[in-house]
């Protein structure tokens, strides 16, 4: 009988150290990535907080300009016999002041700054209103900053008999401030920041 012929098929395939080598870069490669991943929330939670502090620097800074705009004005809005030049307690002030109209336009404004509760927080409002005789004035309403830990805002007293003071609530109703302490606090990220500033106020205006 003719011997029958055993054909042995032959599987290519990846040897035993072929296998582990790329076990190797695997698990390397995935340690690599796990490691990228971690550092990217913390980078993320910084960029984060910059631009909040950013935010609230910005805000401060606003309140500084708009208050170096301030005038030895009494409100059209309220009693003219009066003459309320400026009120102001720890979280709102009122004053007369030019502001920004529109666009690339300033015009004389009764200003109020006021912070107010919301959900969450309090929110830094600006409301402005036309100082118009003949008509009833129409004001407008923005947020300036959201979302505040806490608002507080202190006053120094002009020049005089007595050494100028910081207080709370401003009194002298017929007369500027000579400076304005603005203490903002916010929660961003789970992090607190606080801006303090000063503005000067020209009194002679």
């Amino acid at each position: 009988m003719p011997a029958r012929e055993h054909r042995v098929s032959q599987v290519e395939g990846f040897t035993l150290p072929e296998m582990l080598v790329t076990l190797c870069i695997t698990a390397l490669l995935s340690g690599l990535m796990i490691a990228a991943i971690g550092q990217l929330r913390p980078m993320q939670n910084i960029a984060e907080v910059n631009d909040a502090e950013m935010e609230i620097e910005a805000a401060s800074t606003y309140l500084q300009a708009l208050l170096g705009q301030a005038r030895r004005l009494a409100p059209i809005t309220d009693d003219p016999a009066k003459k309320v030049v400026f009120s102001g307690d720890a979280q709102s002030f009122k004053l007369v002041a030019v502001t920004m109209v529109g666009n690339q336009r300033s015009s004389l404004r009764d200003v109020e700054i006021v912070a107010r509760q919301s959900g969450s927080g309090l929110d830094l409002i600006q409301r402005n209103v036309p100082r118009r005789l003949f008509s009833a004035p129409r004001g407008e309403e923005f947020t300036i900053v959201p979302a505040l830990k806490s608002v507080k805002f202190t006053y120094l007293g002009s020049s005089g008999q007595e050494a100028p003071r910081w207080v709370d609530v401003w009194t002298k109703r017929d007369a500027l401030p000579s400076a304005l302490k603005i203490n903002l606090v916010a929660m961003r990220s789970g992090r607190e920041i606080a801006v303090e500033n000063i503005a000067i106020i020209d009194v002679g205006r």
